[in-house]
């Protein structure tokens, strides 16, 4: 953890996440970015056991998260339970604008980090989404990449990914980089 990374829970909740980690037989590996708000990307996602392993590592170390989910699964009792862990409901309805309502909450905070699996599916795609390029422009945020070493099984705090201005040439350079650099849980996905 960084001085500025955003944190969150207790002694209690980072023992929870450590043991869960080790009941899995997964690792926390890296040092987050030294950046109050950023985007982070957890690549390459190909397995439900990505969310899983994340989020216990980021329980083991303290660090706060949002995570985005559709708002029609914030019923009760998931809900409370979601908005808990760092949940946050994207409204996805025609007309609305998920850009804008990301970029709110960077301004509303002053420690944020927001998650995105940049594929949008467990599934083998070419390319990835650029939501969360779109968001980090927006916001004037860094992207930070935390990739699943799914061989060794670590959850990895890599690195921020320099942008150069040109969403689809960083959306390409970020999956190429990811390609040649991890392998997932389920590499026939990736």
């Amino acid at each position: 953890m960084s001085p500025h990374s955003p944190r969150m829970g207790n002694a209690f909740t980072r023992w929870v996440g450590s043991v869960g980690l080790k009941l899995i037989g997964w690792e926390l590996k890296g040092r987050m970015p030294d950046a109050p708000k950023f985007v982070i990307i957890g690549v390459p996602h190909t397995s439900n056991w990505d969310a899983i392993s994340a989020s216990l590592a980021m329980l083991a170390s303290g660090f706060k998260y949002t995570f985005l989910i559709k708002q029609e699964w914030f019923f009760w009792p998931m809900g409370p339970i979601f908005r808990a862990l760092g949940g946050y409901p994207v409204d996805r309805s025609k007309g609305s604008n998920v850009v804008r309502q990301l970029t709110r909450i960077f301004e509303e905070n002053d420690r944020i980090c927001i998650g995105f699996p940049p594929e949008g599916t467990r599934a083998k795609v070419d390319k990835y989404k650029t939501g969360f390029l779109r968001v980090a422009y927006a916001a004037k945020v860094p992207v930070f990449i935390c990739a699943f070493d799914g061989p060794n099984k670590h959850v990895v705090l890599d690195k921020e990914f320099p942008l150069t201005g040109d969403i689809d040439a960083d959306a390409k350079a970020i999956k190429d980089y990811v390609d040649a650099t991890w392998v997932g849980v389920n590499p026939e996905r990736q």
